[in-house]
């Protein structure tokens, strides 16, 4: 899996992968535009989605439906480490309390985000001078015509 992130403002960057583009931005209290959502909104999106749809798995695998499911994730931000200390995860849906814990506790094998964060994972980080590029254009088309992300 391959994605990018190319300058399209002071702050802001376009993010693409092979099928979606987004624009991701600083809030203007950390001196961006508020273009698109900060990339810490975007890590905790990632946990809560990718963890939703772990619960949706197991509950089809075990023919039971799930309604109304809704997965908050929330961290509170170390300023001084630049990170989070802990995400924590609160699923909720119209099931009853022994089952939905079965399906939740189930379901942290099966997301590849959290399952990512729980361990340490190796980072490799190369700088390589880019050619020249048009920053607004790359904003232009990940933001696409409805600022929507596709």
């Amino acid at each position: 899996m391959i994605v990018s992130a190319t300058t399209c403002g002071q702050t802001a960057f376009a993010l693409t992968s092979e099928s979606h583009s987004l624009v991701s931005d600083q809030s203007p209290e950390y001196g961006g535009e508020g273009l698109g959502p900060m990339p810490s909104e975007l890590l905790l999106w990632a946990v809560a989605a990718c963890f939703g749809q772990a619960v949706r798995h197991v509950a089809a695998r075990r023919r039971q439906p799930v309604e109304a499911l809704a997965v908050t994730a929330s961290a509170d931000k170390d300023p001084a480490a630049f990170r989070f200390g802990e995400i924590t995860l609160v699923v909720r849906a119209a099931l009853p309390g022994q089952r939905l814990e079965a399906i939740v506790e189930q379901a942290r094998r099966y997301c590849f985000v959290t399952n990512s964060l729980s361990v340490p994972i190796r980072l490799e980080i190369q700088a390589i001078v880019p050619s020249s590029g048009s920053d607004g254009e790359a904003c232009a088309s990940a933001a696409g015509d409805d600022n929507e992300i596709s």
